[in-house]
């Protein structure tokens, strides 16, 4: 495996974890800067998984399907638009996203382990320049990488395998 492979399987691992983590959290609703701190957090593990995670998984064959089918929190969209199925086309259109938003919701009173209310982050909308605006969970995407590419990125870099 090249160096900047090695490197982007590294970063791509532990943006993933983050993003894992991020997903997973409840966040006070009625802190902002909280939350504005949350975004940004979301927008930069997203940003930098994307990259490296395609860089990494450039070695696998395109016909590999990772399916994002995981998902931390029972949410659907309350506005139109398409939920992305697959890592590959999830990390395409991050990269080249010409919109990036953070989703956040509300989790109900009896499942909320905050006071006051909390909030999730269990997706992320992109849209590119050829693309509409669609849905990406971020927990499935994390999964997905890490339970699927991954684990294919590994065994492929222990065999010396390149396609």
């Amino acid at each position: 495996m090249e160096v900047i492979t090695q490197h982007s399987l590294n970063r791509a691992t532990d943006e993933a974890v983050r993003l894992w983590a991020l997903a997973s959290a409840q966040y006070p609703a009625q802190r902002h800067l909280i939350l504005d701190v949350v975004a940004a957090s979301v927008i930069e593990a997203t940003s930098n998984f994307a990259l490296n995670a395609r860089r990494a998984m450039e070695i696998l064959p395109r016909n590999d399907k990772f399916p994002l089918v995981q998902h931390r929190w029972n949410w659907a969209p309350t506005v139109q638009g398409e939920m992305v199925q697959d890592l590959w086309d999830a990390l395409n259109r991050i990269i080249h996203a010409k919109k990036l938003r953070v989703g956040f919701e509300k989790l109900p009173s009896k499942i909320s382990v905050i006071e006051g209310g909390a909030v999730v982050v269990p997706y992320i909308q992109a849209a590119t320049d050829r693309k509409e605006l669609a849905f990406i969970d971020l927990f499935a995407l994390a999964h997905a990488y890490l339970y699927g590419a991954y684990l294919e990125l590994v065994a492929e870099k222990r065999s010396g395998n390149v396609h």
